[in-house]
């Protein structure tokens, strides 16, 4: 008999023991995971379980340390970031049991080996972060994180608008702008290492898929930088799987390992839970249960409860950035330039103005941000500093709200801003088309004017003339530019030759809306022979970040009653350097002074010269009343020239009577 077995026989006998081999091993793991680390003598292990539970109430109390079905949207917060958090419950034995806290805020960091893809990890993450933002005083604690999933840290949105969260970053670039950031925090300064107010945290829930390791080494710089300047880190997936396995454990970490049932909590920076000697040599010898996700109400109660005391804290009085008036009314001169004050840094107000280098603004921001407040804020203290000679507004609004309504009568109050001339809200393009050929025309005039005396400049100009310098304001610019047609074509052409002629001879445009304002996607946006390269003032609100230049990241983060001011058309520079040319400012929000936007607007209404008229108003979703038409009454009165058919108003800024004239002479006929 042959013993020599063939070719298919020794390869099912090596299947058969490879087989085996890997069921060997599945059930060899499963037995080790599910093996605690064994207990010492029981009765011990409840007594000091039963003082670990006393000394962790005294330690971690409330938010920090308590079960999380037991806290409040109201249960207190600390004087500052919570030393200590729980991560999950220890349990020697399963009826000894102890909360499992990790020094964190002041002494290191936190790593989990697995990342928030694990459903246990996400949870985890969540309620570390619930614990350390409801312990601390609103506005104390400052998170910045990293999520590939772009979902585990979806229920705290309600902080991206205080600036405490921010959307988290889930691609490569968005990781390094944040490790940038956090490298800007712990960067000594010129008098040495910085000392801030505040906490930064940074949270990594999963790194994004092309994380090289020259980002996993700015990691454990900041990791090993962090805690003497004020930054904490919270790394789930450290070390991250594949080739950076062998990568060494987080500096200054607190470690959490995943088993199947339980994790095992190894031992905090520069301490040890066990006492020398021990068996095993390190880490906490309990298994740990960790943190099931809080409840998802709970959590957007407290984001919103800090978001509120964020903004509550963060207003400024209108009051404080208008000037005197009284006697003292109108006192300023806008022969030179117009200026006012937009907001307060540092204490100080800053102030912003139209001159011939600053003759027009571009103002970003999203919906809700604070768009309307900061253009209010502006106008109002316009209005109080220079009177109708010196200052005359058009205002438009494409948008549905009514972002100028405190400029204008209403059926309550029949007073009015007079240095308004007129005003659109939710206007039409042709509107704003229509509105833009009479400021053309205005300028036109003006260069003429000059033409004739010589060449004089405005200032010059006015010292011979009447001369108010115009201000246009027109928000919700994107819907000008929604459609690529003929009328956007033209609209473009207009604005960008109104924006050249229109700074020598005091004629200045603020265009505002959401995002990119719809100009800036056109090949020559980056040039200053560009449209966009008239307009050198660029106020980026929460969201507004596209209106200034790529490499500009200073308006992320923003909290709403916030802005960037720069005046040199969104350049940018080094994050956290110095900048002469940019500001951040906190605004007021009018809507929130409302007795003092009264009490200025009927000032400068009872102040207005004799024989002023109101403003014209075109409202796009107004059907004309024939009762209100100028033509209708004329005739009313006796004054027609000749039987006319009135069709309507036209889409213009004198909101002019649309008639077809029905005289005697032949072809006076009308079709509908």
């Amino acid at each position: 008999m042959d013993t020599v077995a063939g070719p298919k026989a020794r390869t099912n006998r090596a299947a058969a023991l490879h087989r085996r081999a890997a069921a060997v091993v599945t059930a060899a793991a499963g037995i080790l995971d599910e093996t605690r680390p064994a207990p010492a003598d029981q009765r011990r292990q409840y007594e000091l379980a039963d003082r670990l539970r006393v000394v962790a109430a005294r330690l971690a109390p409330g938010w920090s340390g308590a079960n999380l079905d037991s806290l409040t949207v109201d249960s207190p917060a600390g004087d500052g970031p919570p030393p200590f958090v729980r991560v999950g419950t220890a349990a020697p034995l399963d009826d000894a049991r102890f909360p499992a806290l990790v020094p964190l805020i002041g002494a290191g960091h936190l790593s989990v080996d697995t990342d928030a893809r694990e459903p246990r990890v996400a949870g985890l993450l969540r309620a570390v972060l619930l614990r350390l933002l409801g312990g601390a005083p609103a506005g104390a604690l400052l998170v910045r994180a990293v999520d590939a999933t772009g979902a585990v840290l979806t229920p705290f949105g309600a902080l991206a608008d205080a600036g405490l969260l921010p959307p988290p970053a889930v691609d490569v670039a968005g990781l390094r702008a944040v490790l940038t950031e956090a490298e800007q925090w712990v960067t000594p300064g010129a008098s040495g290492r910085r000392r801030h107010d505040r906490t930064l945290l940074l949270v990594v829930a999963a790194l994004p898929e092309l994380t090289g390791p020259t980002d996993l080494a700015r990691i454990e710089a900041l990791a090993e930088q962090g805690p003497t300047a004020g930054l904490h880190l919270v790394v789930a997936g450290w070390p991250p799987p594949g080739p950076y396995a062998s990568r060494a454990p987080l500096p200054q970490a607190t470690s959490l390992v995943l088993r199947n049932a339980y994790a095992l909590l190894g031992d905090p920076p520069g301490a040890s839970f066990a006492g020398p000697g021990a068996e095993p040599p390190g880490g906490l010898n309990s298994p740990v249960f960790v943190e099931t996700d809080p409840p998802a109400d709970l959590v957007d109660a407290v984001c919103r409860r800090l978001a509120a005391q964020v903004e509550a804290g963060s207003r400024l009085a209108l009051a404080d950035l208008l000037p005197a008036t009284g006697e003292r009314l109108w006192e300023a001169d806008s022969s030179d330039s117009l200026t006012t004050m937009v907001g307060d840094a540092g204490g100080r107000p800053v102030p912003l103005g139209f001159t011939e280098l600053t003759p027009h603004w571009l103002v970003s921001g999203r919906s809700g941000a604070g768009r309307a407040a900061f253009l209010t804020t502006a106008l109002l203290g316009l209005a109080a500093r220079y009177g109708p000679d010196d200052l005359a507004l058009y205002l438009a609004d494409l948008g549905d709200g009514e972002s100028f309504v405190e400029f204008l009568q209403t059926e309550r109050d029949r007073s009015w801003i007079p240095q308004v001339r007129a005003a659109a809200m939710a206007a039409d393009r042709e509107y704003v088309r229509d509105l833009l050929d009479q400021l053309t025309a205005e300028v036109q005039r003006r260069a003429e004017a000059a033409g004739r005396a010589g060449g004089q400049r405005f200032a010059e100009l006015r010292q011979h003339r009447s001369l108010p310098r115009i201000v246009c304001v027109v928000d919700n610019v994107p819907l000008l530019f929604a459609e690529r047609d003929r009328l956007a074509a033209e609209l473009t052409a207009q604005v960008d030759g109104l924006a050249r002629a229109g700074r020598a001879y005091g004629v200045h445009l603020v265009l505002a809306g959401a995002g990119e304002l719809g100009l800036s996607g056109r090949a020559d946006a980056g040039h200053r022979d560009s449209v966009l390269g008239q307009f050198p003032v660029r106020v980026a609100l929460p969201g507004g970040g596209p209106v200034l230049e790529p490499t500009n990241d200073s308006a992320a983060g923003l909290p709403v009653g916030s802005a960037v001011v720069n005046t040199a058309g969104g350049l940018g520079g080094p994050r956290g350097a110095i900048r002469g040319h940019e500001r951040l400012i906190r605004h007021p929000d009018p809507l929130d002074h409302p007795e003092v936007v009264e009490q200025l607007r009927h000032e400068l209404w009872e102040a207005r010269p004799a024989g002023s008229a109101p403003p014209v108003v075109f409202a796009g979703y107004a059907r004309p009343l024939l009762s209100n038409d100028p033509r209708h009454r004329a005739a009313l009165a006796g004054q027609a020239h000749g039987p006319a058919a009135l069709l309507g108003r036209a889409v213009d800024v004198a909101r002019t009577t649309v008639a077809v004239p029905m005289g005697p002479a032949a072809g006076r006929n009308l079709a509908v």
